[in-house]
C-alpha cells in the first residue's frame, strides 16, 4: 500500500535545488590561499625542506589571528625519534614571499642585474692577452722537454739530471694547465649567464605587464618556472634559478641571489 506524500512534489523540487545551489556555492567559495613557496624551500643548514606552517595567536587589539610561518622539517623532533637535528629558526612567511617576489620580479624587469660586475673591454683584452701568453708558455715547456728527452738520449745530461729537469717541466706545465682551467671556468660561467639573461629577457617582454599587480596564481606560476630551490640559512638566503634548458647543469654552478634574512 503506497505511503502518503510528506511534502508534495513542487517543494521536494524546489529543495532539490536549493541543496544542488549551495553545494556549487560551497566548491566556489572563497579559499585561504596556501604558502606561495611551498615546494622551493629548503633549509641551508640541515638539507631538509622547509615547510608552510599555520598558526592562530593572539594579535593586537586581544584578536585571534593567523600567523603564516616557514618551519624547518630538521626542527620537528617528532620527525626524528623525539629529537630535533637542525637549529635554524622559522621565518615569517608574508615577510619572505614579498621579498622573494620583490627580487625575482626586479630580476625578470632587468635581468642585466645577474650580470657579473667589474668588467669591460680593457679586461677583456687583458685576459685574452693573458691566455695567448700562458698557451705560449705551455707550448715552449713541451717544447722543451722534447729537448731533454734527445739530450739524455744523446747523452748530454745525465739520467739525474734528466728527471730533476724534467720534474721540474712538469710541475711549470701543470700550473700553467691550472690556470688556464680557471680562465675557462669563469668564460663558461658568463656564457652560462648570458644565456640565463637571455631566457629572463624573453620572459620579460611576455610577462611585464603582468608582473606588478600579480595575483597570488600568476605569482607561484612564475616563481615556479625561474626558481629551482630557496635555500633559507641562518642569516642569509640563496635564491637558485632554473638554468635555461639547453644548459647542463651538472658542469655549471647554480646562478643565485643572495638575500639578508631579516
Amino acid at each position: 500500500m503506497p505511503a502518503p506524500a510528506i511534502v508534495d512534489n513542487a517543494l521536494f523540487a524546489a529543495a532539490q535545488e536549493q541543496l544542488r545551489e549551495n553545494r556549487t556555492r560551497a566548491r566556489l567559495g572563497p579559499r585561504r590561499p596556501g604558502h606561495l613557496l611551498q615546494g622551493l624551500t629548503c633549509c641551508a643548514l640541515c638539507g631538509y625542506a622547509f615547510y608552510g606552517k599555520t598558526t592562530r595567536q593572539m594579535g593586537k587589539g586581544r584578536q585571534l589571528r593567523d600567523f603564516r610561518y616557514y618551519r624547518c622539517s630538521g626542527t620537528d623532533g617528532y620527525r626524528f625519534g623525539g629529537e630535533r637535528i637542525c637549529s635554524n629558526t622559522q621565518i615569517g612567511a608574508e615577510w619572505l614571499e614579498n621579498e622573494i617576489w620583490e627580487h625575482v620580479r626586479k630580476v625578470v624587469s632587468d635581468p642585466r642585474g645577474l650580470e657579473p660586475q667589474g668588467r669591460d673591454s680593457n679586461q677583456s683584452s687583458a685576459l685574452s692577452e693573458s691566455l695567448d701568453a700562458l698557451n705560449a708558455q705551455r707550448q715552449k715547456l713541451r717544447r722543451g722537454m722534447e729537448h731533454l728527452i734527445d739530450s739524455l738520449s744523446e747523452g748530454a745530461i745525465d739520467r739525474d739530471q734528466f728527471t730533476s729537469r724534467m720534474s721540474r717541466t712538469k710541475s711549470r706545465i701543470a700550473d700553467i694547465e691550472t690556470k688556464l682551467a680557471a680562465h675557462a671556468t669563469v668564460e663558461e660561467r658568463r656564457t652560462q649567464v648570458g644565456s640565463a639573461m637571455s631566457r629572463l629577457a624573453e620572459l620579460s617582454t611576455h610577462l611585464q605587464t603582468q608582473l606588478n599587480d600579480a595575483d597570488w596564481t600568476t605569482k607561484r606560476e612564475v616563481l615556479r618556472a625561474l626558481i629551482q630551490r630557496i635555500e633559507i640559512g641562518p642569516t642569509s638566503i640563496a635564491v637558485v634559478l632554473r638554468l635555461p634548458a639547453q644548459t647542463s647543469a651538472r658542469t655549471m654552478e647554480p646562478i643565485m641571489v643572495i638575500l639578508s634574512r631579516a
